[in-house]
């Protein structure tokens, strides 16, 4: 998976790079980058990247259920 950083400083992945991603195929997450609860409010510039990039929710594999996700990570849960 490759990451969309939404930190406004870390905007690594823009949304020409995004949409190349994709296309390959990868899945791409949108991440706010937060070390502390005050640090969400960012996310929505990862959206924007996103939806700039043309991504549908499907594109975004921390948009599913926690249980889809586990599932796209290629490890077993630790019991």
């Amino acid at each position: 998976m490759i990451e969309i950083n939404s930190n406004p400083d870390r905007r690594d992945l823009n949304e020409l790079l995004a949409r190349d991603a994709a296309a390959a195929g990868i899945p791409l997450v949108i991440n706010c980058d937060a070390h502390r609860t005050t640090g969400f409010d960012v996310v929505r510039y990862g959206v924007a990247t996103a939806r700039r990039a043309w991504l549908t929710p499907s594109q975004i594999a921390n948009t599913e259920g926690w249980e889809e996700m586990a599932a796209q990570r290629g490890r077993q849960p630790v019991s």
